[in-house]
């Protein structure tokens, strides 16, 4: 339809006005009893301030809420994060919801610029070309329109994730907003993703190999899903770890049309921007983090040829993107204990990604909904053969490479007996609290975690 990005655009300016993101700082300068910090207060509301009256000169409103914004960088990198003013938080995504506001108005501008050039256009023809070519050149079929509103979503989560929730987290609101109109947008050939052969896995084919005088690993029973009482009988109480099958028969995301693919996630999420762990694992030398939009994630480390590992780990993707959380199920399992709260984490990644041996403090229902994974856990009690992280940051990560083990270093883990086993599309695995597992990607995969206790 020719109108979608004009209505889309005044969807956004209707939900919320530059004033009522002015309020919120106008409230922190007045609360604040700090004089140097009140001071500053007073010139980035007037920096922001600024932009009210300055409307025509886009120019002037964008680089008043960018240098805001630079500055606030600044105190957000200064100190430990849990340390940052709150303040600080709320003014980050303030000015990333101001310079959104302005930037869908100067987008509203042009959009109604050119109908009314392609009016003109017509009046002055007489109707002698394709009209209805020309609006949707002008409009709705242009190419700049995407880039633009994809840089909007890109502010809109950078406010999310560095800023702190303001105006009943309306960054939130506007980026879902972009995101289901570029959705109805979006071609699979937009996105540069190989397509592979599935591959057919045996557990002795991928199973760690542990040095002569360890104990063998005993693979993992898989079984029906279990009636609560089975469950809270046999597995939760006893701390006993399984495979599940059919606990997924019902989820859009395993089969069907909003099956979770390379493609299908591009579609439903490209544009938001996520943390990517880059490196062999979270205990390597080089283990780092990437912020980047999804379709950039999957471009770039979702290919059969990628020379480095890229992990959309452990994140609240289904927080950030409802339309996702729309085609997965809590688990009924999840409900069986002594609190409601659900803990949900997806996980994406190429084959090769790596969780080393680690453990956690509540039960953990890990669904695999798309692509393999090898897993390999071992009991709470053999914690004093696992060499625990000394330090307060890695306490619960073993310093036990089950892929390359080193008795020498670690000559007590001969002692740990454990389980191990293959983790298909359509199966969840139970993980008891403080069990110790490691888990990796045979190809490239999609899970989603539930913790709960």
């Amino acid at each position: 339809m020719e109108n979608d990005v004009t209505e889309l655009c005044e969807k956004i300016l209707s939900k919320v006005s530059k004033e009522q993101a002015l309020d919120v700082v106008r409230k922190l300068y007045t609360a604040e009893v700090i004089q140097d910090r009140r001071i500053v207060l007073g010139n980035i509301l007037y920096l922001l301030d600024s932009t009210q009256d300055d409307q025509e000169d886009v120019g002037i409103s964008w680089r008043n809420t960018r240098i805001v914004q630079d500055y606030v960088w600044e105190k957000l990198n200064t100190g430990h994060w849990k340390e940052v003013w709150i303040g600080w938080r709320k003014i980050y995504a303030v000015a990333a919801l101001i310079r959104i506001l302005n930037a869908t108005e100067c987008l509203l501008k042009q959009i109604r610029r050119n109908n009314k050039e392609v009016k003109e256009a017509v009046e002055n023809k007489g109707g002698d070309f394709n009209k209805r070519k020309l609006i949707q050149d002008t409009e709705l079929g242009d190419p700049r329109c995407s880039p633009v509103l994809e840089d909007l979503v890109k502010l809109a989560d950078m406010g999310l994730l560095l800023g702190a929730p303001v105006l009943k987290n309306i960054l939130e609101h506007v980026a879902q907003e972009i995101t289901q109109y570029l959705s109805l947008e979006f071609s699979e050939s937009d996105t540069k993703v190989q397509k592979t052969l599935v591959p057919d896995f045996t557990l002795e084919d991928v199973a760690v190999k542990l040095p002569q005088g360890c104990q063998q690993l005993e693979e993992l029973k898989c079984i029906e899903e279990p009636s609560m009482e089975d469950f809270i009988i046999n597995y939760k109480a006893p701390e006993k770890p399984a495979i599940i099958s059919g606990a997924l028969s019902d989820w859009p995301a395993v089969s069907g049309p909003r099956k979770w693919t390379v493609p299908y996630l591009v579609r439903v999420a490209g544009p938001r921007t996520v943390p990517i762990e880059i490196g062999k694992n979270y205990t390597s030398e080089h283990w780092t983090q990437r912020l980047m939009t999804v379709k950039q994630f999957a471009e770039q480390y979702l290919q059969g040829d990628c020379k480095e590992v890229g992990y959309l780990a452990q994140h609240q993707l289904l927080d950030q993107v409802p339309a996702l959380a729309e085609d997965i199920c809590i688990p009924d399992l999840c409900f069986t204990g002594e609190e409601d709260d659900v803990d949900m984490n997806v996980w994406i990644g190429p084959k090769g990604t790596v969780s080393p041996l680690h453990t956690d403090p509540k039960h953990n229902f890990l669904c695999q909904v798309s692509g393999s994974k090898y897993v390999v856990l071992y009991p709470s009690t053999d914690s004093k053969y696992l060499y625990p992280h000394p330090t307060p940051l890695l306490f619960n990560t073993s310093r036990v490479d089950l892929q390359n083990v080193n008795l020498e270093e670690h000559p007590d883990f001969c002692h740990a007996k454990g389980y191990h086993a293959l983790l298909k599309a359509g199966q969840m695995l139970y993980i008891p609290p403080g069990m110790w597992h490691f888990v990796k990607s045979l190809e490239t995969s999609f899970s989603v975690s539930f913790w709960w206790q």
